[in-house]
């Protein structure tokens, strides 16, 4: 039962700012813990922070309220309180310029040097996080360098919002495998 009447939809944008160590418990073993949030909050709740910054940032589209609610609730069972007012809201509508939306803000960023670890051989990588997400997916790297040596990757699809938790773990991953952003990882092989 997604028939959810629309009064609930409290739409907006919250951002929340936490320690490296709630993130770490919030994205779970492998996105897995991310992924339980979002299906019971019904928002979409995204790590927004980058790599091994000690203060990350979480942001929660759509429900707002349940989504904090929900992180809130998990982080104080693991024995993590979150200050109330550590949390940013932003409206949808900026400035009244609702053109802002054609600009796609969720594209997701992976450094290209990751690149080929992520796709695997023959995509093989990609297609096991389409089949995780439960298929009605697309995830493509697009070919365009962005400045910083970075590209993005288009979720596109039902359920994206299970892929991009999956996507931004297994990124984070590849950046501990690889010691990305540690040293000149040249990818000798």
């Amino acid at each position: 039962g997604s028939q959810a009447p629309p009064a609930q939809l409290v739409n907006g944008k919250k951002y929340l700012k936490m320690p490296d160590a709630m993130i770490t418990v919030l994205v779970g073993k492998g996105g897995e813990m991310l992924r339980q949030l979002i299906e019971r909050s019904g928002a979409v709740i995204r790590i927004e922070s980058g790599l091994h910054e000690p203060i990350g940032i979480v942001s929660i589209t759509g429900n707002v309220q349940q989504g904090e609610q929900c992180i809130r609730d998990l982080l104080r069972m693991k024995g993590y309180e979150l200050p109330a007012n550590s949390g940013l809201v932003v409206n949808q509508v900026l400035g009244g310029c609702r053109n802002q939306t054609a600009v796609r803000r969720d594209d997701i960023q992976i450094p290209t040097e990751l690149v080929k670890h992520f796709v695997g051989n023959k995509g093989a990588n990609i297609n096991m996080i389409e089949k995780a997400s439960g298929g009605a997916v697309a995830i493509k790297v697009l070919p365009t360098s962005l400045p910083g040596g970075f590209q993005r990757i288009q979720v596109t699809g039902l359920n994206r919002h299970i892929a991009e938790p999956l996507i931004l773990a297994r990124i984070e991953e590849l950046k501990r495998c690889t010691g990305y952003g540690y040293s000149n990882y040249t990818g000798a092989r």
